[in-house]
């Protein structure tokens, strides 16, 4: 027998690989110890069942014929992924390698057949399948856009709902990368996202337009996620899910365009409201001029009050109503900051209150109107000087992320009842006895148009916040 050594034998029994050594007859046979583990019987149920027995029948021909070629020559050794059946009734899969041994003493043949065990891997591989064609059945069928990119973007897999959405075949766009069919002035804010998405997970949502076949650009939605490698936790692409948005777009203009025609109307209101008193005043007091013939000195000064009232109001309405033209360019809000608070700061000291400024270090440059933004700021300062009593304070901080600025004013003065806060952007609704209300409507709309966004938070007896928020020169 060819395991007559001793230290052979002690390594073929000892072994954790399932192995089995047999001659052409299949009788004499000698197998170890994991080999009986893998299968689930004994020695001695082994010696009286046959390997066709243990063998799944649409693996066992296949087999057979193998171990036939290796008889007659044709090859010394096979490799099959084959079924078995364990004792308990499952099936198990074994990666089986049987391997000619020629005996140069008996000039016998022997074979040995070592079995690795493959079932998880089988059933994994099971599950990976039924998941791909799941997923797959979902993309295919989905009306939204679903794309996979490697990580330099190019597209590997598109659903084919891209065709009903930008009019291109699943397959044209393969190889090609979004950039070659985004608008022009979306491409850096694209660029930016995937520089942002190779250090980060996401998922990220990204607004911007896309060319259709026909050459016309479609507003679209995308959420886009990175997929890592497991091993090296590097990113090797992404997936992304995307929508058309045209009639969300196209519903959001035609709410603009309703809600414009609303504060159109609410404001000729207020206006004819708000100039009706003081030229009511002034014609009553011409009246009185005119009847008896005497000019009082006190009421031309009140006469002229009202003018300058009606001066103001009309002004602020011009500075509201002018169309939008700002001239942007790189600005540093902390320098600004401290020049509006230089304005403000001996007002200030001079009513016994004070301004305090928490200014991080390192703010990020942006894009802006530098003038604009420091009338926004005034406004503000100068509100919450109005709110706080004396010894009060005004704290303004600045602080900044990845994305944007931040620039809290914080008061310890009144506070704004609830009701009154959800009012305080209309136009002629003020806090103050002498205010228009356009100040802070014009601090909103500036803020807008900066791309940023205002908000307040108010406590009665406590104070308020007015938080903006600016795109940094990056965003």
């Amino acid at each position: 027998m060819i395991l007559e050594s001793s230290i052979l034998e002690k390594v073929f029994l000892q072994s954790r690989i399932p192995q089995m050594i047999f001659q052409q007859d299949f009788i004499n046979n000698i197998a170890n110890n994991a080999f009986f583990q893998f299968i689930g019987y004994t020695e001695e149920e082994w010696r009286k069942i046959s390997v066709q027995e243990i063998s799944h029948p649409e693996d066992y021909e296949l087999d057979l014929q193998l171990f036939r070629d290796m008889l007659t020559g044709l090859r010394d050794s096979y490799q099959l992924e084959k079924r078995y059946f364990h004792k308990n009734g499952e099936i198990i899969w074994g990666s089986l390698n049987v391997t000619l041994i020629e005996d140069s003493y008996s000039e016998k043949k022997y074979f040995l057949a070592q079995v690795l065990d493959i079932t998880e891997e089988k059933n994994l591989e099971q599950v990976l399948t039924k998941n791909e064609q799941k997923y797959r059945l979902l993309a295919e069928n989905s009306s939204d856009i679903i794309n996979l990119h490697l990580k330099d973007g190019q597209f590997i897999y598109n659903s084919p709902s891209i065709k009903q959405i930008l009019g291109y075949e699943a397959a044209e766009l393969l190889g090609d990368k979004p950039s070659d069919y985004i608008h022009p002035d979306d491409l850096s804010l694209i660029k930016e996202k995937h520089t942002y998405l190779i250090n980060h997970q996401g998922p990220l949502l990204i607004s911007y337009r896309a060319r259709n076949k026909n050459g016309t650009y479609i507003p679209l939605e995308s959420s886009v996620k990175s997929v890592f490698d497991e091993k090296t936790g590097l990113v090797t692409g992404f997936i992304s899910i995307t929508r058309d948005i045209r009639s969300r777009v196209e519903q959001d203009i035609l709410l603009r365009k309703s809600e414009k025609l609303a504060v159109v109307g609410q404001l000729a209101a207020a206006v004819a409201h708000e100039i009706r008193n003081p030229l009511t005043s002034i014609k009553g007091f011409m009246q009185l001029f005119y009847s008896t013939k005497e000019c009082n000195e006190e009421l031309i000064n009140v006469a002229f009050s009202e003018i300058n009232r009606v001066e103001e109001i009309i002004s602020e309405f011009l500075t509201l109503a002018r169309p939008h033209q700002e001239k942007k360019e790189p600005i540093k809000v902390h320098d600004l900051m401290k020049q509006v608070v230089q304005l403000l700061q001996a007002q200030a000291i001079l009513i016994n209150k004070e301004i305090k400024c928490k200014i991080e270090e390192d703010i990020p440059v942006m894009y802006g109107d530098p003038n604009a933004l420091k009338q926004v700021f005034f406004n503000i300062i100068q509100n919450g000087l109005d709110a706080i009593d004396e010894r009060g304070f005004v704290i303004i901080k600045i602080t900044s992320s990845d994305q944007s600025i931040r620039i809290d004013f914080i008061d310890n003065g009144r506070g704004i009842p609830k009701e009154r806060l959800q009012r305080i952007a209309e136009p002629f609704y003020s806090t103050t006895e002498k205010g228009t209300g356009f100040g802070l409507l014009t601090s909103y709309k500036t803020v807008e148009n900066h791309n940023g966004k205002l908000e307040i938070d108010s406590t009665v007896g406590i104070g308020t916040t007015v938080t903006i928020f600016l795109p940094n020169a990056s965003n």
